[in-house]
């Protein structure tokens, strides 16, 4: 293309295999500098660098920036099957067409194909070509031999397609009573970053702040001199006052924040958040309600979709759609149409009928502004007479919205602060990630020093550890006793936030085996009582210093500790004493340890099936706890099917709250290694006994007494297949950890002494 593209020389390579490899992964994946929805790919066997190709490329930048190049066909569809959540524009040699029609319902977004021959074809070949394409593929937007003709056409199309048509929607459907909170998440999340966040963060930008910011976009659009001429000339000129005009008519501004509504990438948003927060701040001062709530006008937006997105918007009639930017609307049905084209073979037209009563401003005669995150109900989708889909919107008050918001946050378990709320429901939904990410950029966008973000670090502290990402966690509750102490000095108020601090940086070391950080934190904290005392004595229970820990439960007069720890002294009558001073469930889970431990099982079994029954409506994490120990009562009575039935739920109710990872998962597959050990069944016990030590060494230290356990256990297992070498080595790895974190008349160094004892005489 350019007059005519010209042929390659044999001799000349572009190397564009290794450019694929190369810009594949950033383009796939969504970045944080990737500004657009849609990519331009050029798949042609003769591309050549020469100025003809040169301003070619730059041509195809102004369009659309995000340009791919191909000379292999297989590379190329490798790629587009790979593209996620983009509009793929192809420009396409004649010599590929049929192949990449062959493959095209592979190829999900794709979007417009546009075939050129590189040499002036014949009419009449021409004419084929172009009565092909048309009987064969409605993608294909027409033949070209000529770059200028094929242009028109594609910024056209974007326009049509990327931007006036890109709108960032998110669907909730209340009629659907089986909807999930993954399937509700999208609208939930962007409607919650808008109602609890965005706007109560957003920052002043600094002059030096925005310039930080453009130079992203500059570097993005570093090939595309119309847009760097944009961006320069926003960064100069932009104002406050002028915002709405701006956002409308800057076509690198719309393309950005539509594309990270739609992918809800927050820190774009975040970092552009001073123009959506002088548009909303324009809209606050002129915003149109009308006296009369019950009366309401209608305006229009028209709108090219594909089959896809038109399916969803049918899918949801009756239910809620957000729309996650500001979006402007004409007054009349025929301006909305004016502004959009009739021509695609392969999208459809939808004219949305608005009904508004407020959350809009007038900016001009024929338009109004809508606000970011108005919610409707689709109340009528249909296509008329005149071939267009209608659907008519009715605006929804914020009240109904939060309804049902609300419905859906109940199945989050913990939720401490409204800012944290996103980031739990990714969390529930397993996308750790995405979580972690949100958090972080939350606590970037806090005042640094303010008393709110010490507790929001707690909190945030508090649920990673709960995903056994220690380090992290206090790293947030260390940001948190720092913003504390420093307002302490000015007013000395934050002694008990102090502690709470310090208690959760203590439960952190205590889960990670470091006993001794642990008592350090828990004692800088022995002002806040009972909590901590219990935990100083649980710390120095399985340290088997019993004086100690009963000095402490004594203190709290906490039964069911001091019961515990009369048990791990093998000293039955006094513990049986203690447990029946305590609340019943709490005493039934113990009593069935106490009868257990004396092998009176039955009666075990009796006290174990009543705290099943008591914590049947509370959370399911109570519940699988109980199963585990049913699962080990049955293993010890030697009832194989029922103690696998209790661990296998346990492990089912685990793996659905906790996170891959969790070592209390862990645990089970050490019950289950137990059982399959017990059968005599050596190879499942080793397999188990493996999986919990992957699980373990995944998120504990190196020398956590639990792993010491499991090391052990696995030279157990060997040992009874006869492999004395291997199991010494595993017997060495438990006894070497235990020595350095227990003291030396600990049973459990006694235990692995003994073992690696009886392994050397085996082997002798």
């Amino acid at each position: 293309m350019g007059s005519t593209l010209k042929k390659q020389r044999p001799n000349e390579s572009l190397e564009l295999t290794n450019l694929v490899k190369r810009v594949r992964t950033r383009s796939i994946l969504e970045t944080q500098d990737d500004f657009e929805e849609c990519i331009l790919i050029w798949l042609d066997s003769t591309i050549n660098y020469n100025d003809d190709w040169t301003d070619e490329l730059n041509h195809a930048r102004e369009i659309i920036n995000n340009l791919k190049l191909f000379d292999k066909l297989n590379d190329c569809i490798d790629f587009m099957k790979m593209v996620i959540n983009k509009k793929i524009f192809l420009i396409v040699s004649h010599d590929f067409i049929q192949s990449i029609c062959l493959v095209k319902s592979e190829l999900r977004f794709l979007t417009s194909i546009y075939v050129y021959c590189d040499e002036n074809p014949s009419s009449t070949r021409r004419t084929q070509l172009e009565t092909w394409a048309r009987d064969n593929e409605p993608l294909i937007t027409g033949v070209y031999t000529n770059s200028t003709e094929c242009f028109v056409q594609l910024t056209k199309d974007v326009h049509d397609i990327c931007d006036h048509d890109s709108i960032p929607v998110t669907y909730l459907n209340p009629q659907n009573k089986s909807m999930t909170l993954g399937q509700a998440s999208p609208f939930l999340i962007f409607q919650l970053f808008i109602q609890n966040i965005l706007f109560r963060l957003t920052k002043p930008r600094s002059s030096q702040e925005r310039s930080r910011l453009f130079r992203s976009c500059l570097y993005y659009y570093r090939d595309n001199d119309k847009r760097l001429e944009e961006i320069k000339h926003f960064e100069e000129h932009y104002r406050s006052q002028t915002a709405i005009d701006w956002y409308l008519r800057t076509k690198f501004l719309l393309r950005l924040l539509h594309k990270a509504s739609q992918i809800m990438n927050f820190s774009l948003l975040f970092d552009y958040s001073f123009i959506l927060h002088d548009i909303q701040q324009i809209i606050n001062e002129k915003s149109t309600r009308l006296i009369d709530e019950s009366q309401i006008e209608i305006f229009y937006r028209a709108q090219n979709l594909n089959a896809d997105d038109l399916y969803r918007l049918r899918m949801n009639l009756h239910g809620f759609m957000s729309i996650n930017c500001y979006l402007d609307l004409c007054k009349t049905s025929e301006q909305a149409m004016n502004e959009i084209s009739l021509t695609s073979n392969t999208l459809e037209t939808v004219l949305y009928h608005f009904s508004l009563n407020h959350s809009y401003i007038s900016i001009s005669n024929e338009k109004i502004l809508l606000t970011i995150g108005s919610s409707f109900r689709i109340e009528h989708i249909g296509m008329e007479i005149d071939g267009i889909w209608h659907v008519h919107l009715k605006l929804l008050t914020q009240n109904e919205v939060n309804n049902h918001i609300e419905m859906y946050m109940k199945d989050i378990d913990f939720l401490p602060h409204e800012y944290l709320s996103i980031g739990l429901i990714w969390d529930k939904l397993k996308q750790s990630t995405k979580a972690d990410r949100f958090y972080r950029l939350l606590i970037d966008h806090l005042p640094n020093d303010d008393i709110e973000t010490g507790i929001i670090c707690n909190y945030i502290g508090i649920i990673t550890r709960l995903k056994c990402q220690h380090t992290l966690a206090l790293n947030y509750h260390q940001q948190a006793l720092q913003i504390y102490q420093k307002q302490n000095q000015i007013n000395s108020s934050m002694n008990n936030e102090i502690d709470q601090t310090y208690i959760q940086i203590g439960i952190i070391y205590r889960e990670l085996g470091d006993m001794i950080s642990a008592i350090h934190y828990f004692t800088l904290a022995i002002k806040q009582g009972e909590e901590v005392i219990n935990y100083l004595g649980e710390i120095y229970r399985n340290l088997e210093d019993f004086n100690k820990a009963h000095n402490y439960y004594q203190q709290t007069k906490c039964y069911n500790n001091i019961g515990l720890c009369y048990i791990h002294q093998r000293m039955f009558p006094q513990a049986l004493n203690e447990f029946k001073k305590e609340s019943e469930t709490i005493s039934y889970i113990n009593l069935g340890f106490y009868h257990q431990l004396r092998k009176e099982y039955s009666t075990a079994l009796i006290f174990f099936e009543k705290a099943l029954v008591n914590v049947k409506d509370r959370h399911p994490l109570d519940i699988a706890m109980i199963h585990s120990y049913l699962g080990l009562l049955h293993c010890d009575r030697r009832q194989w099917l029922l103690s696998l039935k209790h661990y296998e739920q346990a492990l089912d109710i685990y793996k659905r709250h906790l996170i891959n990872n969790h070592p209390t998962i862990a645990l089970i597959h050490d019950g289950l290694g137990t059982l399959y050990l017990t059968k005599g069944e050596f190879r499942a016990a080793q397999r188990e006994y493996q999986r919990c030590l992957e699980l373990q060494l995944r998120v504990l230290p190196s020398e956590h007494p639990d792993i010491a356990g499991t090391y052990n256990n696995l030279g157990g297992v060997l040992n009874e297949m006869g492999q004395y070498d291997e199991a010494l080595l595993y017997h060495y790895e438990a006894l070497s950890i235990a020595i350095t974190t227990l003291s030396a008349d600990h049973s459990d160094v006694k235990l692995y002494e003994h073992n690696v004892t009886e392994t050397k005489r085996k082997l002798s």
